[in-house]
């Protein structure tokens, strides 16, 4: 490594901490990250205020006398950065104001084939307003849990939470970021992976996983179609969604119509995420920072970053990784290094035992197949990441000698601060 004096510190978070990265100045050729535009001022006034004013959907109140009161809302979990424990109780009240008492509302997280959350976790993520006032359960994921409502115009077998589909208002909290099987998250995916099947899950996944460099970030592809069509068959009636910034500021609330208030909520959520470069360096160095509990997690930061990094070239992705690899999917782990087109037959033909985390594995042979990843974890060993054709290393310092050795001296090297939630797209 060369002397401090050549070198650009530039911090980054790591999990719960931070981390101060040690880069050769010379080598760097850009610098980015998600965008930091102005948060709203008051955030309940603007979560009420967009409740109040929906985007082609009726107001709260409306759709109660249509519908009913028994409600049910759809929240994200802890793997998200939305800020339920603001904006849950702005929605309670506002349905309170629409005839809805609190003893009709209940909460469903929408889990998908994440892990259920405890009870402290619940409590740090909704708030403990939130869990006095209404009933917040775990997604039921057994397969009697589940209703089957046929198949969708590209087959897709639809299989939907019962306890979502008895409600009589159903709406769904979460918020709008770059996503790699869907465009981006937020709108109808709370649906769709959120309180569907594993079955359901695994076919749209497997949609997605070979596609995901065309997917990102754009908002029109065939998969966020399927999603969209699961929301609306299953009877999603209204979304409230917020924008946030590089800071996880709320600065913007969409509500209404699981399509066209996503769709605006996209349009505001764009410039803050989409990163733009001139260049594919030699090393990439990103931080995997928020999606960082577990490599599942973790293969959307690393796609999102390999993206940027040329062919034959190295990602260094900062992964804490506490929990490991998948602890949800171990058929993702003893998929080793199988090529991932006979994973896709093997999952189609209903052959595996976790088709969704074969999903997750095609994904990740995206970039596994391009660059080469290194990961620098306290949760993954150099062993578990060989299993599944990555490296792991001890500390960053480490990992960049090994790149700069394979690379050479003068390779380009590109920093992304926060590569959980961003696009990148070439100048």
């Amino acid at each position: 490594m060369r002397s401090s004096a050549a070198h650009h510190e530039i911090v980054v978070p790591y999990g719960h901490e931070s981390r101060v990265l040690r880069v050769p100045a010379d080598n760097i050729i850009w610098v980015v990250g998600p965008g930091n535009a102005e948060p709203v001022p008051d955030l309940p006034a603007a979560v009420q205020a967009a409740i109040r004013s929906p985007i082609a959907a009726p107001t709260l109140p409306e759709l109660a006398r249509r519908h009913g009161t028994q409600t049910v809302l759809l929240i994200d979990d802890n793997t998200r950065s939305t800020p339920q424990a603001r904006i849950l109780p702005v929605v309670l009240d506002e349905l309170n104001a629409a005839g809805v008492p609190d003893s009709d509302i209940s909460a469903l997280i929408a889990l998908g084939t994440h892990r259920p959350m405890c009870e402290a976790e619940c409590v740090e993520h909704f708030g403990q307003e939130v869990m006095d006032r209404i009933r917040v359960e775990n997604l039921p994921q057994s397969p009697a849990d589940f209703v089957d409502l046929g198949t969708t115009p590209l087959g897709i077998p639809v299989q939907v939470s019962r306890r979502y589909l008895e409600s009589d208002l159903s709406i769904a909290v979460g918020n709008i970021i770059p996503h790699m099987y869907a465009g981006w998250a937020g709108g109808a995916k709370m649906v769709q992976p959120g309180v569907t099947s594993a079955l359901t899950t695994a076919r749209t996944h497997l949609m997605a996983g070979p596609c995901v460099y065309d997917i990102l970030g754009k908002i029109d592809n065939p998969v966020r179609r399927e999603m969209e069509d699961i929301a609306a068959r299953s009877g999603l009636k209204f979304i409230v969604n917020v924008v946030l910034n590089g800071d996880h500021e709320v600065v913007a609330v969409v509500a209404g119509d699981a399509v066209a208030a996503h769709r605006e909520g996209v349009r505001i959520a764009e410039p803050i995420y989409t990163v733009t470069i001139d260049q594919k360096p030699d090393i990439v160095v990103a931080s995997s920072y928020p999606a960082d509990r577990d490599l599942w997690q973790g293969v959307k930061p690393l796609n999102n970053c390999g993206m940027m990094v040329r062919d034959g070239g190295t990602l260094i992705l900062l992964h804490p990784a506490p929990e490991g690899i998948a602890p949800d999917h171990p058929g993702m782990v003893e998929l080793g290094r199988t090529p991932a087109d006979l994973v896709c037959e093997l999952a189609l033909r209903d052959e595996l035992s976790d088709g969704v985390g074969a999903a997750t594995y095609v994904a990740l042979d995206q970039t596994r197949r391009r660059v080469h990843v290194v990961l620098v974890s306290i949760g993954i060993s150099a062993a578990e990441a060989d299993r599944i054709g990555l490296q792991a290393a001890t500390s960053f310092e480490d990992a960049l000698d090994q790149a700069l050795a394979r690379h050479g001296e003068q390779a380009t090297i590109g920093v992304v601060t926060r590569g959980g939630d961003i696009v990148a797209r070439m100048a």
